[in-house]
């Protein structure tokens, strides 16, 4: 994997998508090394904006770019079969020559509860349902019309199975996982290529890495082989107070998605009330974000949510950036603030202009 300290511009649902498309071709022009792009397909919350296909926008933003990478950040197990995901992969690839990588999640029970001839019973386990999926997809690149592939999971079941058309990439596009819970994280270490998880702290992304350092030992695989990357949300403005008070609020909420991430650093009772919450797994009818619950993420003590966000001016991204690099992160998934132009503009401004040039000038002292 490359050892350089890179930078995506993550295409978020908020920015519109005729935008995330001009975004994502704008950001290799303004020295971005990735573009990642989220995907959802049913939302819980009416005021949310449109939600988009993943491999649709990225096909999109791969014919009006040259060389910037792509990555789904991420897609689950559950809309589409495997076989069918690693031959879209497949074709990508040889589009773009290499550009491509495939990012999974488990997915929330939200995005696809509806689908229920797909979804399977409850409970769902997207734990074995993930593992699976990157079997069959590892197991039908590696396939052949003499040597197919066949497979009989819990929730995936093939037989004779073989891609023609073979990866550029070798041995395949990299997988890269979205672990944040134990089984994850050695599945990661097991599986997958590269590992992308969203809010943390550096000091629990230090502990988690090390984690998939030692399983990856145990699987007798060199942790070289695993790229870490992590998806975070950032604001910078040249007023540093200001950009620290408009993140405030993007930071305690993702802390209430990561119930266990606030109980790791002492909130427990948060942490038991928000794991009820669920907001990222509600399973009901689609709903709106409670006034209690609007309420409960504004408990989130401001200390913590400042830790699991990248904000002030450009000094103090570039600090806080370095104290995630000490904890082993290589690949920056920024999340742009979409909401508000004018914050949106500076903030890609302060990267183009600062941010990405200090890293490609400093990356051998980091």
């Amino acid at each position: 994997m490359n050892s350089n300290y890179r930078f995506a511009f993550y295409l978020v649902e908020p920015v519109g998508l005729q935008d995330a498309l001009k975004y994502g071709v704008k950001a290799e022009e303004w020295g971005f090394d990735v573009v990642a792009a989220c995907e959802n397909l049913f939302w819980w919350i009416p005021e949310h904006p449109p939600v988009w296909d993943n491999f649709t926008v990225l096909t999109t933003v791969m014919n009006r770019t040259k060389n910037i990478k792509l990555l789904t950040n991420v897609i689950d197990p559950v809309k589409r079969h495997p076989a069918i995901v690693a031959h879209i992969a497949t074709t990508l690839d040889n589009i773009a020559k290499g550009r491509i990588a495939i990012g999974i999640g488990a997915g929330e029970v939200a995005n696809f509860g509806s689908l229920v001839d797909m979804s399977g019973p409850k409970p769902y386990r997207l734990f074995t349902r993930t593992k699976e999926f990157i079997k069959v997809m590892q197991g039908v690149w590696s396939s052949t019309i003499d040597k197919p592939y066949n497979f009989n999971g819990t929730h995936f079941k093939v037989k004779d199975a073989f891609l023609t058309l073979k990866p550029l990439t070798k041995p395949h596009p990299s997988i890269y996982l979205a672990a944040m819970g134990p089984k994850m994280l050695k599945l990661t270490a097991d599986m997958a290529d590269g590992w992308t998880p969203c809010f943390y702290t550096p000091e629990a992304y230090e502990k988690d890495w090390k984690k998939i350092k030692i399983a990856t030992e145990d699987a007798g695989r060199n942790i070289n082989e695993i790229d870490p990357s992590l998806t975070i949300y950032t604001i910078v403005l040249r007023n540093s107070d200001r950009a620290k008070d408009l993140a405030l609020m993007k930071g305690k909420t993702a802390l209430a998605a990561r119930p266990r991430l606030l109980r790791n650093l002492g909130y427990s009772d948060l942490a038991e009330k928000f794991k009820y919450m669920a907001i990222w797994k509600r399973s009901g009818p689609m709903g709106v974000e409670t006034t209690r619950e609007k309420e409960l993420v504004k408990m989130i003590p401001e200390e913590a949510a400042t830790n699991v966000i990248i904000s002030g001016n450009s000094d103090d991204a570039i600090e806080q950036i370095e104290n995630f690099t000490k904890a082993g992160v290589k690949l920056f998934i920024l999340w742009p603030p979409y909401e508000e132009k004018d914050v949106l503009k500076e903030t890609i401004e302060n990267y183009r202009d600062k941010i990405l040039p200090y890293f490609a000038e400093n990356k051998e002292q980091i």
